[in-house]
């Protein structure tokens, strides 16, 4: 039996069927052609975040730098309209020009106030002209305005239900550079309230050294519940202050004698030597600070003044003067007022300005009610000065603590409840017979006084001098 022997496979078969293996170098050209392609791509990709990136610096610069030319443009409108002031009775025309573009480099500048918009202050004025303007003034608060008073259209810090034990500013208030002009000595700065202008360059950190007195005292104003709303005086967006280099550029101003600080009526400005800020400048080049402002209590009165602008010629010089020294009296420590323990401090004051202590009480002389409250703005400036002029200011402290702790209920709501009637235009001696007053004759009032105080511990001596007594 024969079997079929297999033909043999061709060597060229073999071959045909298995590719030849590829040499060792085109091996090395594919590795290296990967990663050349990877590499390739990760470099792509960064150079696409990068790219990103920049993009998106690049946009959020614009966008801030558009956003800062529109606060600019907004602020700039602002100051142009805070500075038409009344000066000596008469108001600065504002021109009535076209305000100019603002472009991003324009922006960038420091922004200073029109030459047009340079104010002029009542110390430039001839002495005769505050003499006249003073007189007129004084006439002018014989008769108070009529109406009701114009309310600011939103209230920024609301008035606190009841009397708080402390007020006090969340931080330290910004200051801003408006305009540092050497050579007309211009330097306005403002913190979010106020304007300061100085007759040296002070700087913003002497500035913010004393600014938190202003802005405390704007505060405390704010939260009392006696609500008086504060705003800036009529065409004013900040409550402007004059800062003086020196004592003698001061009392050019035509300061009264002896004052630390005093706040015209005349041009609703407050006007402070330098050195009554706790620093002094040298070489009127460098502020250097001597102490702390915090315990100026002439400063807080003066603010307190600035505060009430709009009702000081609707108000009785007691109360006007009476509230003034109350937050004067008031403890005030890093940008906190401390209002629990009035006690204490009035009796502190009370010692601070010649009380006696008799059997363990303090003895103070008082004016008369009868008296106190029929005091006009003539006769105790008449007084500023002397004995009389500083029993006024403890008579009219004495008074308003009365309304605010010692009345009734002690909750202040009578004297609140005749701030709101004056507040609606009624005449503030009508409104005094129905709310502080409230049924009682004069002589009756004056007893529920000294009996209040009595048991505060402080005895009271009542004098008389003759003047004019209040119509009952």
């Amino acid at each position: 039996m024969s079997y079929p022997v297999p033909k043999p496979k061709s060597p060229f078969t073999i071959a045909a069927s298995q590719p030849p293996p590829l040499p060792r170098r085109s091996k090395r050209k594919r590795f290296a052609m990967r990663s050349f392609v990877r590499m390739s791509g990760w470099l792509m990709v960064a150079a696409l975040v990068v790219v990103s990136g920049f993009l998106l610096v690049s946009w959020q610069h614009d966008s801030e730098a558009r956003q800062g030319s529109f606060r600019r443009a907004s602020v700039e409108g602002a100051i142009n309209e805070a500075h038409s002031l009344k000066m000596l009775g008469k108001e600065e025309p504002a021109p009535e020009t076209a305000p100019e573009p603002v472009t991003a480099k324009k922006a960038a500048e420091p922004q200073k106030e029109p030459p047009s918009k340079k104010v002029t202050f009542a110390a430039e004025a001839p002495k005769e002209a505050l003499n006249a303007l003073s007189t007129l003034i004084s006439k002018a608060t014989e008769t108070p305005p009529q109406g009701p008073l114009i309310a600011p259209a939103t209230q920024e810090v609301p008035a606190l239900d009841k009397w708080p034990r402390s007020v006090a500013l969340t931080g330290t208030p910004e200051v801003r550079i408006v305009t540092e002009d050497s050579s007309n000595n211009e330097f306005v700065y403002h913190t979010e309230h106020f304007e300061f202008s100085c007759d040296a360059p002070i700087g913003p950190d002497a500035v913010r050294h004393f600014a938190r007195v202003f802005e405390a005292t704007w505060m405390l104003n704010c939260q009392l519940p006696l609500d008086l709303k504060p705003a800036p005086e009529t065409m004013r967006k900040w409550f402007r202050a004059r800062i003086l280099s020196t004592d003698d550029a001061y009392t050019a101003t035509g300061a009264p004698k002896g004052s630390g600080g005093y706040y015209s009526r005349a041009d609703k400005t407050i006007y402070v030597p330098i050195s009554n800020l706790g620093m002094k400048l040298i070489a009127d080049k460098r502020v250097q600070m001597e102490r702390s402002v915090e315990s100026n209590d002439t400063l807080i009165h003066e603010i307190t003044h600035q505060m009430m602008s709009r009702w000081l010629p609707r108000l009785p010089v007691w109360f006007s003067e009476g509230s003034a020294e109350y937050t004067g009296i008031a403890d005030f420590v890093h940008g906190r007022f401390f209002l629990s323990g009035m006690e204490v401090r009035l009796k502190n004051a009370l010692r601070q300005r010649g009380a006696e202590s008799v059997n363990g009480r303090t003895r103070m002389p008082m004016l008369n009610i009868n008296e106190l409250l029929a005091l006009e703005h003539n006769a105790w400036v008449n007084v500023i000065g002397g004995t009389s002029g500083s029993e006024n200011y403890t008579s009219a402290l004495l008074l308003t603590y009365f309304f605010y702790h010692l009345d009734g209920s002690k909750d202040a709501a009578g004297i609140i409840a005749w701030l709101r009637d004056i507040e609606k235009g009624v005449p503030a001696d009508q409104a005094a017979r129905t709310h502080l007053l409230a049924g009682r004759s004069v002589a009756k009032l004056e007893a529920d006084l000294l009996q209040a105080y009595k048991h505060a511990g402080i005895e009271l001596v009542f004098i008389k001098r003759d003047g004019a007594v209040f119509e009952e």
